[in-house]
């Protein structure tokens, strides 16, 4: 699909340049023999476009030639050095165009009103007609196609003027009718060659519109799991945008949740700022505590806690998933334990962002350390949910959380218990229902939340 874009933008430049540059030998040759300024001003502005036009399609063709050992950024700079001597010796035919005109409107300079004129006009008419009919609706092609067809349009409101000019003069209006139709197209092609010339320095000097680079930090920074936006880089080489940026990002992530970061950056510059090659540094955010001293300190800041082991927090399909082991005092009752259970998870989620899932295992005050692996599934839910109800204490079975994250799988459970239950046997109840759950799942992280049944 690529390679048939490219070969239809070239041939639709070449006939566009083929063309215009036709225009030029004639309003040229017709202007001399004429003595008309603004048909000769019409074949400068036609002149200005075969340059640009060329230099389009010279540049078309070089980028399509893959970056070598000397340009390893590719050949696009070629585009704007052309440009930029193109537009300078412009300028120059523009200025003496009109210099020339204020000289004929006060000498009495004789134009020949030969309808020879008018026939070069006319053609000049038909080759606008063509190229903007070639060009028409074939912009999203690439920039170039889209360049083209503007100056095409251009072209075409200034032989409309050069025939206003030339018409008048050969309907019996005052010679310096000519003159005045000449200086308003010099003063247009030196508008247009001014603009060629910045455009050109702009981008040999690297430049990039403010409101691009605003767009793409603000696309960055909206892409869930970016911190932090900075050291932002942007050029242009031809039709291509290089883009470098470092992100920060939580230090809990994974390196496949910040690949997956780093590449919806990537598409997303793509899909709105056209060809792009996007280079993206991730490192942690360096303010930030780790986010385990965090949870620790969050999660024994409440009342009750005497403890936290077995902590884990992960990122998985952009969302951080947190799990912890609360220790308390073995004679507390289950309602009250819940209640520390909850209030640890919601100043987890008011001082943390991105929070998806909280689950908080309560236990009798003795350290210990669980933490294996598992696959996402239905089944598996379903699976888990069987070998839970099994067990008689627990009145039922809230919710099951599995997830996946760096190829480690997580199973999260909620149930509930009688209020009267004592924190010591509702520990006693979840630690044989984990083991069962690791007799069937070997390799996950098994992390069960208890609650006084309503």
């Amino acid at each position: 699909m690529a390679f048939g874009k490219n070969i239809t933008k070239v041939m639709v430049l070449q006939l566009s340049f083929i063309a215009i540059a036709s225009v030029v030998v004639v309003e040229g040759l017709v202007g001399l023999v004429t003595n008309s300024l603004a048909i000769l001003s019409d074949a400068a502005h036609a002149l200005f476009d075969s340059v640009t036009t060329f230099i389009l399609l010279v540049t078309t063709k070089l980028s399509l030639k893959p970056p070598d050992e000397e340009h390893l950024y590719g050949h696009g700079k070629i585009e704007p050095i052309g440009g930029l001597i193109g537009g300078v010796a412009l300028v120059g035919l523009a200025v003496f165009l009109i210099i020339e005109a204020g000289s004929r409107i006060y000498l009495d300079v004789t134009i020949t009103h030969l309808s020879i004129g008018f026939w070069a006009v006319g053609y000049t008419l038909a080759i606008d007609f063509f190229r903007i009919g070639t060009l028409w609706g074939k912009g999203e092609i690439s920039f170039t196609v889209k360049a083209s067809l503007y100056h095409a349009l251009s072209d075409f409101a200034s032989t409309i003027i050069a025939l206003l000019g030339f018409g008048l003069t050969f309907i019996g209006f005052d010679d310096r009718a000519d003159a005045v139709a000449s200086i308003v197209l010099g003063s247009l092609l030196v508008y247009l060659s001014a603009g060629l010339i910045r455009s050109s320095g702009k981008e040999l000097t690297d430049t990039i519109a403010r409101n691009i680079v605003a767009d793409i930090k603000r696309e960055i920074q909206n892409i869930e799991g970016v911190m932090v936006c900075k050291d932002l880089k942007i050029r242009r080489v031809g039709e291509r945008i290089y883009v470098e940026t470092t992100i920060c990002v939580p230090p809990s992530m994974g390196l496949h949740e910040a690949h997956n970061v780093a590449s919806k950056i990537e598409s997303t510059i793509q899909r709105s700022h056209g060809d792009s090659a996007v280079t993206v540094h991730i490192e942690p955010e360096g303010g930030e505590a780790p986010m385990e001293k965090q949870i620790e300190t969050l999660a024994t800041s409440i009342e009750g806690v005497k403890g936290v082991h077995n902590m884990s927090n992960v990122y998985s399909k952009g969302k951080l998933f947190i799990t912890l082991h609360a220790m308390v005092d073995p004679a507390m009752p289950l309602e009250k334990a819940h209640i520390i259970a909850e209030e640890i998870e919601q100043n987890l989620k008011l001082q943390i962002g991105d929070i998806e899932n909280v689950t908080v295992h309560i236990e009798p005050y003795a350290p210990r350390v669980r933490r294996e692996f598992l696959v996402e599934d239905a089944q598996v839910q379903k699976m888990i949910r069987q070998i839970v109800t099994a067990h008689p204490s627990i009145r039922s079975v809230k919710r099951v959380v599995t997830y996946l994250s760096e190829k480690r799988s997580y199973i999260n459970i909620d149930c509930s218990f009688d209020k009267s239950v004592s924190v010591e046997a509702m520990h006693n109840t979840v630690s044989e229902v984990e083991r069962e759950v690791k007799k069937r799942f070997k390799e996950a992280v098994v992390t069960i939340h208890a609650e006084p049944a309503l």
